[in-house]
């Protein structure tokens, strides 16, 4: 329970400290006047979101539908075009029919859906703080399996090499059958004593599952047997204090051309080679949010706020944007020509890929805390309080 304290209280500094940034200084917004006009093609609810509670849960777009969920338990399936919506599943329902089940729909505590929402395998997957791991058919909303791993699921599983990987805040990364959720391996990684309240999502590539530590490394385990391929640090614990001192790699590492990136809190932006391991390149860049990649490009937030555009090749710096230094924003999503980000205020702002200008900003009713979902034809966002939209551009 002393690594689970730490991680909820460190990161409570952290929000502590952005928070209290904000309030001594009052957040400056750029002037920005709308070049395009996105269009909300249709809006629903999904519960309460995730409130005040740091879940990371993005919508998801899969096939025809998009999906999305709620802290206190319920999943929902829409239809990608019209908005309707679909089927709802409770993960508070175990399914027993008895009179204690009906009781568990009035506490949030028994959900707390935290990790998700992914698709593999003809399947959608959510992960919740109490170790629930749940499948889901994606057609109608149905139970395929449900088990329990060690350790709470706040990262979204992945699919891929034959199984469903789960990283846990335990340390533990679990391999499940998809079809079954069987338990096929299981390796216990290096935990850190500090550490945010984030867990890396588990990268399934060439033969690999990549994952992040809060210890300051990236690992790469060979996916049919779970074991250690190589590991290296790529930050390193420094300064005076707790926050200082931090160096989880909770942003998922992406994985290219057979080349990892990733980033660590108070770290660097690295580039590995994913066969050996070997650093091809570093850069002065810190976060804790995931980036993305498109063509030769890297799009990052960092800790404080800033944007940036980097060369994947080499790590240049293409450009930065710093209007909304110390606002504490989402990570990045791209979409057709331009780059959106959230923040804490309900704003989606929206830039242009290539340069770091700002083309347009639109207000919604709270908060974001993660960042959008795109396709080619849409994006798909969700607010704090569960506002989901599909936005399309003219």
């Amino acid at each position: 329970m002393k690594l689970f304290r730490s991680r909820i209280g460190l990161m409570l500094v952290l929000l502590t400290t952005l928070a209290a940034c904000s309030s001594k200084e009052e957040l400056v917004y750029p002037e920005i006047n709308n070049k395009i006009e996105p269009e909300e093609i249709w809006s629903a609810s999904v519960g309460d979101g995730v409130e005040h509670y740091d879940s990371a849960l993005r919508p998801l777009i899969y096939k025809d539908k998009v999906f999305a969920a709620s802290r206190a338990g319920l999943v929902m399936g829409f239809d990608k075009e019209s908005g309707k919506r679909l089927w709802t599943f409770d993960v508070r329902d175990d399914g027993t029919g008895s009179f204690l089940d009906g009781l568990k729909f009035w506490n949030s505590e028994t959900a707390r859906i935290s990790g998700g929402i992914s698709a593999g395998y003809d399947k959608i997957f959510v992960g919740t703080e109490n170790g629930d791991v749940v499948a889901l058919n994606p057609e109608t909303g149905e139970l395929v399996w449900r088990i329990k791993v060690k350790g709470e699921v706040i990262a979204r599983p992945a699919a891929g090499e034959g199984y469903v990987l789960v990283n846990t805040s335990a340390g533990y990364i679990f391999a499940l059958h998809p079809d079954t959720g069987e338990q096929r391996w299981m390796y216990e990684q290096e935990s850190a004593v500090l550490s945010l309240r984030g867990t890396s999502e588990p990268v399934v590539a060439n033969g690999g599952v990549i994952l992040g530590s809060g210890a300051g490394k990236v690992a790469v385990l060979i996916a049919d047997k779970g074991v250690l391929a190589w590991d290296a640090a790529i930050a390193v614990p420094k300064g005076a204090t707790d926050l200082s001192r931090m160096v989880d790699v909770d942003a998922t590492p992406i994985v290219a051309e057979g080349t990892i990136y990733a980033i660590a809190f108070n770290g660097e932006l690295v580039a590995l080679e994913l066969r050996t391991g070997r650093v091809m390149w570093k850069r002065e860049y810190a976060s804790f949010r995931d980036m993305v990649i498109e063509g030769n490009t890297i799009y990052l937030v960092d800790s404080v706020g800033k944007i940036f555009a980097v060369d994947r090749r080499n790590g240049s710096e293409q450009w930065a944007q710093t209007g909304l230094h110390k606002h504490f924003l989402t990570g990045p999503a791209v979409y057709k020509d331009y780059l959106t980000v959230g923040d804490v205020e309900g704003n989606l702002f929206w830039l242009d890929k290539n340069t770091g200008e700002f083309v347009a900003q639109e207000s919604y009713g709270s908060g974001f805390y993660t960042q959008g979902i795109s396709s080619a034809d849409e994006l798909v966002i969700q607010t704090r309080d569960g506002e989901l939209s599909l936005i399309r551009l003219p």
